[in-house]
């Protein structure tokens, strides 16, 4: 196989239910977005809820918990949330598909399996022991839900469970599998693949047309493997398009894939994603430092636009979570540490007693954290440390959690939680 092709823009696509062009008037506007859970660490990225949610539960007597409902396949992806429905992928070496259950009652509404695509003879498909087929969270804009596999599958469903596109893009050359999950950017389907070394110049970024799965542009990227997931930003008076790999973090615009600006800033194998708070990006080198850096510059900004660094309890793993005014991160250890995030001087650190995978979120003034023994510890997030809850799962989380119509809702290892009122409102 050569795995360059991984760069072409028309791989397998099946144009399969009448994709129709997309008008502004058909997007979902910004309130819809925020109201929802459309991609990984929700509407931005950065793992703040909207609202209020309970906190505190007991699966055993179901005090609030909502529903719990068997997950059927395998994967370390995070809860969708839109509207009615959460959605879920899953996978093994013989099939990837997408889940989608109703918000209201946890029922598996339906479960649509990628079909077969066109693929080089001597493409092996393996699921990595390390991240699965199916870690990269799906994305949605309201209108289908898309989702990208480590076997290079991407495909988009219907809100009925057709599939109304799917293309195969090359198995990537990533020695932990694909991780990267996918965002959406209004008619748009954003796919960071990051592979190999920089050298081998197989990483690529793509734009796809959500409704058709047309390639609208594509960008090759001179870094190494990565498993980030890129978020979009409002900043500069400019749309930006954040990206972490292997040295570098870059700054592209959605629209054209034009370069905006870099920073060489990134060391280790790059796995926590970028957020963007108070203004600020925030950026992890695993296990060497979090680090901030303006999003106003043009250009190689190395030397003119990052900030403190802050090397204490940095994730090799989990992404980080601000309310603007202080910065949180776990490391796979359960070390929880707290920084001022204007001038990176470190307030707190804990140790939750558990390792931890998922990344942290903030619900108001609370800081939500999920170690993998499926224990959820909520804090004040506050300049000292003050805990406020434990409850349990009563199974193991690897997934961060989604938030959404007063709800929070959990991926196990085998079953789908959903925390809150039974008669929650689910967002419009």
């Amino acid at each position: 196989m050569n795995t360059r092709r991984v760069g072409t823009l028309i791989l397998s696509l099946i144009a399969i239910t009448g994709a129709t062009i997309v008008s502004a008037a058909d997007l979902p506007t910004p309130e819809e977005y925020r109201g929802n859970w459309p991609r990984f660490r929700g509407a931005d990225g950065g793992g703040v809820a909207q609202g209020e949610v309970p906190l505190t539960f007991d699966v055993k007597s179901g005090a609030n918990i909502a529903w719990s409902a068997a997950v059927p396949a395998m994967g370390f992806n995070s809860p969708v949330v839109w509207g009615d429905r959460v959605f879920l992928s899953g996978g093994d070496d013989t099939k990837c598909e997408v889940m989608c259950f109703d918000v209201q009652s946890g029922k598996l509404l339906w479960r649509t399996a990628v079909p077969k695509l066109e693929r080089d003879a001597d493409e092996k498909q393996e699921a990595p022991d390390q991240s699965g087929m199916a870690a990269p969270t799906v994305a949605t804009d309201g209108r289908r839900a898309y989702a990208i596999f480590a076997n290079g599958d991407l495909a988009a469903f219907n809100f009925d469970g057709s599939v109304a596109w799917a293309k195969h893009l090359a198995i990537p050359k990533n020695a932990y599998g694909h991780a990267s999950s996918l965002a959406t950017w209004q008619d748009r389907v954003i796919v960071q693949i990051d592979q190999g070394e920089a050298d081998d110049k197989l990483s690529r970024l793509f734009a796809f047309d959500g409704a058709s799965g047309t390639a609208v542009w594509e960008k090759e990227r001179n870094v190494g493997a990565s498993w980030a997931t890129p978020i979009v930003i409002e900043a500069a008076g400019k749309t930006q398009l954040i990206t972490l790999a292997l040295p570098w973090v870059i700054a592209y615009s959605p629209k054209d894939g034009a370069e905006l600006w870099r920073a060489e800033t990134l060391d280790g194998e790059v796995t926590p994603s970028p957020i963007f708070a108070g203004g600020t990006l925030f950026t992890i080198s695993p296990t060497h430092s979090l680090q901030p850096i303006r999003p106003d510059g043009s250009g190689d900004v190395t030397q003119t636009h990052i900030g403190w660094k802050a090397e204490d309890g940095i994730p090799d793993i989990t992404s980080p979570v601000s309310n603007g005014e202080l910065v949180f991160i776990v490391d796979s250890q359960g070390m929880v540490t707290c920084y001022d995030a204007k001038d990176g001087k470190k307030q707190w650190e804990h140790e939750l007693g558990e390792e931890c995978k998922a990344s942290p979120s903030l619900v108001g003034d609370k800081l939500v954290l999920i170690t993998a023994k499926g224990t959820v510890v909520v804090a004040a997030a506050a300049r000292e440390f003050k805990e406020v809850s434990r409850s349990s799962l009563g199974e193991p989380a690897f997934a961060s959690p989604a938030f959404a119509g007063g709800r929070m809702f959990v991926r196990g290892l085998k079953h789908l939680i959903c925390i809150g009122a039974k008669g929650a409102v689910p967002a419009k």
